[in-house]
């Protein structure tokens, strides 16, 4: 098993401003929001855990909008 680089490891500050502004992204986002719930569990906090070990984090303020290739989600409607 590969040793974690000393790199890797973030602040709890920093964590909670991530995992803060990955909940703005969902909250903003329903596209985003719907096909992260559509991940098993495990799949979800694999992506949480990568994207809080990303050494490169966007700093911004407003969510931005998704380009227009991306395939967007129908909402289903339960009649």
């Amino acid at each position: 098993m590969d040793r974690p680089r000393a790199s890797m490891f973030i602040t709890p500050p920093v964590a909670w401003h991530r995992l803060r502004d990955m909940q703005n992204v969902g909250a903003g986002q329903p596209e985003i929001a719907h096909a992260v719930r559509c991940l098993s569990l495990y799949d979800q906090l694999d992506l949480t855990l990568e994207l809080l070990q990303q050494d490169d984090w966007p700093e911004f303020d407003e969510p931005e909008d998704l380009p227009p290739n991306v395939i967007r989600f129908r909402r289903r409607y339960r009649g």
